[in-house]
């Protein structure tokens, strides 16, 4: 009996530990969706969800703080948890398990927390590397170009760097932003043109033969 009950206890650990770590990861895209949404039309974070994220990627340290508020919090369900269905000695007994998902979830913190910190040193490098030179537009020209030869292998870090450096008011992000704009524009009208250019070759193809 008392086997089975420990059986089913470690079930809902790591239940609860996958459930926490689900809402957590979900609640961190849609924040990050919402956030692109907001800086890749150059606006401000617009909600609480876009400043949220804006807040976690600005520095590594907001994100290391974000992931011990979290496993605080998944600590405190699953001991809340555990105990209201075993109780305190099942609990006990049951704190191996609780290592294992608080380890797994402390692994998951520090990859985000690290992928913030390699974003950080991106917009760092950018920064560095455009506030030193005096044609601030055609160093940003130059790694948009760049970025944009490369295609869906261009480093995804890079192209948010930008779009975040281009937030700011000076005279390195309004040269990344007017290169953004521009290229933008770019990248419309020759949308249209493709499109125009189709339709005109469908028109000049005249009926089928089954006609």
């Amino acid at each position: 009996m008392q086997q089975a009950l420990f059986s089913a206890l470690s079930f809902v650990i790591f239940f609860q530990g996958i459930f926490m770590q689900g809402v957590w990861l979900y609640l961190g895209r849609r924040a990050r969706d919402v956030y692109l949404g907001d800086i890749m039309q150059f606006r401000a974070p617009s909600s609480f969800m876009s400043r949220y994220y804006n807040w976690r990627v600005t520095r590594f340290i907001n994100a290391l703080i974000e992931g011990v508020v979290f496993l605080v919090i998944l600590l405190g369900s699953v001991i809340l948890l555990s105990v209201a269905i075993a109780g305190v000695s099942a609990f006990m007994g049951a704190s191996f398990y609780v290592v294992v998902v608080m380890f797994l979830s402390f692994v998951s913190i520090v990859q985000m927390a690290w992928r913030v910190k390699e974003i950080n040193e991106r917009e760092n490098g950018i920064m560095a590397s455009i506030s030193t030179s005096a044609d601030k537009i055609g160093i940003a020209r130059e790694l948009v170009e760049n970025l944009m030869i490369q295609g869906s292998i261009g480093d995804g870090r890079v192209w948010f760097a930008l779009y975040r450096l281009a937030q700011r008011p000076n005279q390195v992000g309004w040269a990344i932003r007017d290169v953004l704009i521009e290229k933008g524009k770019e990248m419309r009208e020759m949308f249209q043109y493709s499109n125009s250019d189709g339709d005109q070759a469908a028109r000049d193809e005249g009926p089928g033969i089954g006609s």
